[in-house]
């Protein structure tokens, strides 16, 4: 529960995560990613955008994830950039995060 107060005002929020699936190998994990990618960008499999990952001590997998992409996304602007995750999200996250960023379709909800 997540409580705001502003003057004599009170907003109260009951937030609750769930995940949305169980992948079980890591050879899975980086297919999602990418599906999830080919489901999400704008202009699908056309995408023509940079495309960023970042990592946290698992630069390996976020090669694996950056080869998938190009070789997905052939009209991809440049090669994949791989970067760390920062200190304060790594803390967060722990060791074995792998992060695609990438400009998706307009949201609607």
């Amino acid at each position: 529960m997540i409580s705001v107060e502003s003057g004599s005002s009170t907003l109260s929020i009951s937030v609750r995560l769930s995940e949305r699936a169980k992948i079980r190998t890591k050879k899975r994990a980086i297919n999602e990613i990418v599906q999830k990618m080919v489901e999400n960008a704008e202009n699908g499999l056309d995408y023509s955008e940079k495309c960023f990952i970042c990592n946290s001590a698992c630069y390996d997998d976020a090669r694996a994830v950056a080869d998938l992409v190009e070789a997905t996304f052939p009209k991809l602007n440049g090669k994949v950039l791989i970067t760390s995750i920062g200190t304060t999200i790594g803390s967060h996250t722990g060791p074995g995060t792998v992060a695609l960023f990438f400009w998706g379709k307009k949201r609607v909800d």
